[in-house]
């Protein structure tokens, strides 16, 4: 019998109702949500079936599968057409903890996007004499008639577009669309716009800004002395559809574009938008061109990539700031003041102003503050983050930029004496990745480390993991990635937007293999440095926490060519040749001073860290070519894994005295974490960690953006976790929380308080990197090796200094949740499992037994004489209580 109490919860491409999909095996995942204690899935059945007006045609039926699996089933029928429309039905066969079986069905649609180039009707357009920096502005007319039922919009506009429908933004995203290498693939966005639509005649609006096609990138002159291949002006492609009819396609005919008044956008400068320009009425019917003003749109060249529909989370407004304190600045000839917001954050100010026609209001973005109030935009380098916005009437006028956004904690506005500036506010922007991961505890200074690693994650999501969101960078950066991506998949649902950046690896993969360093790629070295092993290790992560073998499948030569030439790389004493971006940016004082920015560490040699990913890379390999049944790369993998631990063990272990390399905190944790070490040598190895760590440092780290994040997997691992707890929260240089007694909201790219030109921005998340042990060290949250089992591990830390923690994650199968709590003579731990999963609950901290266990009200307590140390747990809710060994 059904529990009135649950729902059938249903993706398909991790999406409730997708338009736009551009898979041609569709995955399809499930779960129930409800109270469903120990309740778990015998069968499911899927019905797809092409809907054409009133009528259904089956295209696949997967018949009745005896299986516990709900995740990343793929669609297995019929060719699925381009903008085909699709109805999905599942139907579950469920047990519950009585035996007692039911069935449960539900119902999820389906759209697919313009699958070939053929699909498209339109050419891609542009001005015929495009001016730097303008945002040119296209508009076309056309008719619906009546009745209608439905319309959709194919549009991708580069480097960003607005899209109007009779003067209605089409989607509440910003800067669309998601930057790519324009010259392998462009993705396009499809948006229902039948709300949007009247009969009779309609208008269709589209605003181009530069963005990252950029045809006037100063900052990319200045940060890589060239500008990039793919540099081009703005222009426009789409297709609008009624009913399965195309009405409108971009072409030089029925377009008419004009300048408005964005006179100059940029990424890293800012935007300069004269309101006086403005052209009322123009994304509305009605509206007359005037001559001179308009002309044709002219065909241009294709920017060159694939076509592939948008669906990650795309950038949105997330959140709006009030200002928490506002400056007058001393200057008699402008108004002047700086506003702080409070936190570091990447988007945008609004402003709503009352001057004069004419008269400018400047707003300068930056991270910190000069001792004089004025904003310190000396570690933003060549951008200049401004916007300036020129009053169009005496009235009151409101204003955002909109191709542009800024990292920022502090606005300077200037603007003459007589303009009333009433109002600023800070508007968050980023991709609006959901999350699903959250942690607190009792210590308010750890929660607020946790707070700000988020924060600095959410302002480094821009359609591509950036590092930074404020200088003339911002890129993708294998070698943060390589560390940071976990962090990403314990606190957001990431997939789609993950999945969209191994696309783009994919494209910047040359022939031999190698990989550059930014992914787009326009900066930095090509081959990567070789600690850049985030391409092998993403894809099996995603299959750990998503079961999503596709993933795999579709990267799985890709991630071996990149095994062979990094394997192919090693010189003849088996190590791998590295110049010096390994290991990143430790303490100054841990630092080869005056050459790499500093960041360059000393204290570990950069083929130790680059040959031990080298093994890394291989274990993987191995566990990736088990999972997708190829046994004799598995083997291969296993061989070279082998000879790599040779190589690195006869080059750096110092085996009498126990140590590796010069015995730093770097050199010995990362053979001894990844296995590398001999058995005979590993407790004098992690002795020499820890004396380094606790009594020649005093609970400080000597370590950069990769070994930080190890450093606490591996006392994790060893059951150290007082030793990562004393580390953690340490006030004084180097640690985190010196940063945020220094004042920082974010995480810095340096261990130091830095200021000046060079390399030091204030929102960099790759040393937050180690905070996966904040959930999966302190909640205990781990998911399975083989997630298709679904089988997830719960072993919290139980911090001495602690009165409580909890943490949770929600997999694709629902919220494993884990809290505890000290109590009088007891501990408790309250777990939730998700449905249709069983967990693994360790008990970590010695001394401690299970005392009784309640579920659903029913209290169990363990059997036997030993004392039991761990015990399976179903989907549902628990009460575990742990009483002393000794029983008191």
């Amino acid at each position: 019998m059904e529990n009135a109490n649950s729902r059938l919860m249903m993706t398909c491409e991790y999406l409730e109702t997708p338009v736009g999909i551009m898979n041609p095996r569709p995955r399809f995942s499930w779960r129930v949500q409800g109270e469903l204690q120990n309740t778990s899935q015998t069968s499911y059945r899927i019905l797809v079936s092409l809907i054409s007006g009133q009528k259904k045609e089956e295209v696949w039926d997967s018949k009745e599968q005896i299986s516990g699996r709900s995740t990343a089933i793929e669609y297995n029928g019929q060719p699925l057409r381009s903008r085909g429309q699709y109805i999905w039905e599942v139907t579950v066969g469920l047990k519950q903890e009585d035996g007692t079986g039911y069935r449960m069905t539900g119902t999820g649609r389906f759209e697919m996007g313009q699958l070939t180039k053929e699909d498209w009707k339109g050419i891609w357009i542009g001005e015929p004499a495009p001016v730097n920096g303008r945002a040119p502005m296209f508009r076309s007319r056309f008719k619906v008639g009546e009745p209608f039922e439905q319309g959709r919009l194919y549009i991708s506009g580069l480097g960003y577009f607005e899209a109007f429908i009779n003067g209605t933004k089409i989607t509440d995203s910003v800067l669309d669309p998601g930057w790519t290498d324009y010259r392998k693939t462009v993705l396009y966005r499809t948006v229902d716009i039948t709300e949007l639509l009247v009969p009779g005649e309609n208008v269709l609006a589209v605003v181009l800004g530069e963005g990252w096609l950029g045809n006037a990138h100063e900052g990319f002159q200045d940060l890589i002395g060239r500008m990039p291949e793919w540099l081009d002006a703005p222009k426009l492609l789409c297709d609008l559809w009624i009913d399965g009819r195309c009405v409108l396609a971009s072409n030089e005919q029925d377009f008419r574009v004009s300048d408005g008044p964005v006179r100059q956008n940029n990424i890293y400068n800012g935007e300069f938008y004269d309101a006086r320009l403005r052209k009322k009425g123009w994304k509305e019917a009605g509206y007359e061109e005037t001559p001179g003003e308009w002309s044709f749109a002219v065909p241009v060249p294709p920017p060159g990539g694939h076509l592939r529909c948008q669906l990650m989370p795309p950038i949105r407004e997330t959140g709006r700031l009030e200002p928490v304190y506002i400056r007058l600045l001393d200057d008699p000839d402008v108004y002047h003041m700086t506003v702080d917001f409070g936190v570091n954050l990447s988007g945008w100010a609004q402003i709503k102003v009352k001057g004069k026609p004419g008269q400018q209001v400047v707003l300068r973005f930056a991270e910190t503050l000069n001792p004089d109030g004025t904003v310190n935009q000396k570690n933003l380098r060549g951008a200049k983050a401004a916007d300036t916005y020129v009053i169009g009437s005496s009235e009151p006028e409101t204003f955002h930029p909109h191709f542009t956004y800024h990292g920022f904690r502090y606005v300077q506005i200037e603007t003459d004496r007589d303009v009333l500036v009433d109002s600023v506010q800070a508007v968050k922007v980023c991709s609006d990745v959901r999350r699903n991961g959250t942690f607190c505890c009792s210590d308010d200074m750890v929660n607020r480390i946790y707070d700000a690693v988020i924060r600095t994650e959410e302002n480094n999501m821009h359609s591509v993991p950036t590092d930074c969101p404020q200088r003339n960078e911002r890129l993708g950066w294998m070698n943060d990635m390589t560390v940071r991506f976990e962090e990403g998949l314990y606190n957001f649902d990431t997939v789609l937007f993950y999945e969209k950046w191994l696309w783009d690896i994919a494209d910047a993969q040359k022939e031999d293999g190698c990989i550059p360093d930014t992914i787009p790629y326009y900066y930095g070295d090509s081959p990567a440095s070789h600690v850049s092993s985030v391409y092998l290790l993403l894809p099996w992560y995603l299959y750990r926490f998503y079961g999503d073998e596709q993933i795999l499948r579709r990267h799985y030569s890709g991630m071996k060519r990149y095994l062979e030439f990094k394997l192919s790389q090693r010189r003849d004493n088996g190590l791998l040749h590295e110049k010096y971006m390994g290991e990143w940016a430790p303490p100054m004082t841990e630092a080869q001073l005056g050459w790499g920015e500093n960041a360059v560490p000393k204290n570990i040699s950069p083929q130790l860290v680059t040959t031990s990913y080298l093994y890394y890379d291989c274990e993987i390999m191995q566990k990736v070519s088990q999972t997708l049944g190829d046994p004799e790369y598995e083997a291969y993998c296993a061989g070279q894994a082998e000879a790599v631990k040779e190589a690195v063990n006869r080059a750096f272990l110092h085996e009498k005295e126990g140590y590796y390399d010069q015995n730093s905190q770097g050199a010995n944790l990362f053979p001894l974490l990844l296995g590398i070490t001999p058995d005979g040598c590993r407790e004098k190895v992690l002795r020499h960690l820890l004396d380094d760590l606790i009594v020649k440092r005093d609970y400080h780290v000597s370590t950069g953006n990769q070994m930080t994040k190890y450093l606490y997997d591996l006392l994790n691992r060893e059951k150290l976790d007082e030793v990562a707890y004393r580390l953690t929260i340490q006030k004084t240089y180097p640690s985190i929380g010196f940063m945020l007694e220094e004042g920082a909201t974010t995480i810095w790219e340096r261990w130091e308080n830095m200021t000046g030109g060079h390399m030091n921005s204030h929102s960099h998340p790759m040393l937050g990197a180690f905070s996966t042990w904040f959930l999966k060290g302190l909640g205990g949250i781990r998911p399975g090796e083989e997630s298709r089992k679904r089988e997830y591990e719960l072993e919290p830390a139980l911090i001495r200094e602690l009165s409580f923690a909890e943490a949770s994650h929600t997999f694709m199968n629902g919220t494993l949740a884990c809290r505890w709590e000290r109590m009088e003579d007891r501990v408790v731990i309250l777990a939730e499992v998700p449905w249709n999963s069983s967990v693994i609950l360790k008990i970590p901290e010695p001394g401690f037994k299970i005392a009784k266990i309640i579920a659903d009200k029913k209290v169990t307590k363990p059997g036997g004489s030993g004392v039991q140390k761990s015990i399976k747990l179903n989907s549902g809710r628990y009460r575990i209580e742990l009483i002393p060994e000794d029983g008191r």
